[in-house]
């Protein structure tokens, strides 16, 4: 049995009726076991008996502390799978946005759009679905793998992508404003395959 850390926390962003979703979906794999905390500065002794993190808030600031604990728990084989406003976090921390794979730029209006898959390999089984949510930008670095993007003002932005950090895997994942989003069955799909894939199955 896998166990699972959930940090995750907000009442309208990210949404509660969302996170209650995304709680009953994750819940529902066979497998694993979840713990859930409200904020990483309470991250627990013995941290590393936890396959993953699943990031779900929308914070303004991490102490030195907690920032240390949780790159050093990835650094040494720890999951992560951040969801929306989870990368928007921390805005001033460069090395947290390392670790996510990009610094948060800015987004526009909750709107319709398509995340295409990329021809993934670890998310194969899931095609190309549309969702109503904000689309997030981001700063990328280059060491991170896009399996999902959306095409918007002529670009190809990156939605869903993969990151290796030390001996830790990331997984990132745009939606998550709109409590549709969460509902949406092949997110659902995309979101437990993520925390199977940081758990390196």
């Amino acid at each position: 049995m896998k166990q699972v850390l959930f940090v995750t926390d907000g009442i309208f962003h990210p949404p509660l009726p969302g996170r209650l979703v995304l709680h009953a979906v994750l819940r529902g794999m066979p497998g694993f076991a979840f713990q859930h905390i409200r904020s990483l500065e309470s991250l627990p002794a013995g941290l590393e008996n936890f396959s993953a993190l699943v990031l779900n808030f929308h914070h303004k600031t991490i102490s030195s502390v907690a920032l240390e604990k949780l790159e050093q728990y990835v650094k040494n084989g720890g999951g992560i799978l951040a969801i929306h406003a989870a990368a928007a976090s921390f805005k001033q921390s460069l090395r947290y946005a390392e670790i996510i794979g990009g610094k948060f730029v800015g987004h526009g209006k909750v709107q319709q759009f398509e995340l295409f898959n990329q021809n993934s390999e670890a998310f194969s089984s899931i095609p190309s679905f549309s969702v109503k949510d904000e689309l997030y930008i981001f700063d990328l670095t280059d060491k991170i793998q896009v399996h999902f993007s959306v095409n918007h003002a002529e670009k190809h932005i990156p939605a869903v992508w993969t990151n290796q950090y030390g001996r830790g895997r990331v997984c990132y994942a745009v939606p998550g404003h709109t409590t549709g989003s969460m509902k949406n069955p092949a997110y659902q799909a995309l979101l437990r395959r993520g925390l199977e894939w940081v758990c390196d199955e």
